[in-house]
């Protein structure tokens, strides 16, 4: 999805930066939903980036609810992942928020971004192809306190 004026954001020539939130989402199968990028290359939770004068518990309420069509509740804060990696052609820091979530309300509403956002569900030992790869172990064993991940897909200078 394209920016908008409110979305936590900064893009420069050769570095972007993006504060962002992802909800860690389960069937009643107890596999995990994510999103598979256009080109198959990996998968990743559900989110997106979070706006000015919003928290990340909000953010991630909103964020279903425009992507997936359904309403959450932020049941509690999984981990806090800096993530350093290369799209595009530049060199991205992401700060991202896991929430863990849950259904609650069994109406599907209007997906604002269904076109863009197809969900598959997982197997949480079948996430191989997920970024950032540092919180796979933890989409598998949630732990009980939030973790403070630091994920590096960068080469070094």
């Amino acid at each position: 999805m394209a920016d908008e004026e409110t979305d936590i954001v900064w893009r420069g020539d050769q570095h972007d930066f993006k504060l962002r939130v992802t909800g860690i989402f389960f069937n009643d199968k107890h596999q995990v939903a994510v999103n598979v990028s256009k080109g198959n290359e990996f998968s990743a939770l559900p989110g997106g980036k979070i706006k000015f004068d919003e928290t990340s518990q909000a953010a991630i309420e909103r964020e279903f609810v425009e992507e997936m069509g359904i309403r959450v509740k932020a049941k509690r804060l999984i981990a806090i992942t800096e993530n350093l990696f290369e799209w595009g052609g530049k060199r991205t820091n992401e700060v991202n928020f896991t929430w863990l979530v849950e259904q609650i309300d069994p109406a599907t509403l209007f997906a604002k971004d269904g076109w863009e956002q197809e969900v598959s569900w997982r197997n949480v030992t079948d996430l191989s192809d997920f970024k950032p790869a540092s919180l796979q172990s933890f989409i598998r064993d949630l732990p009980l306190t939030p973790i403070h991940l630091m994920n590096r897909d960068l080469e070094s200078n």
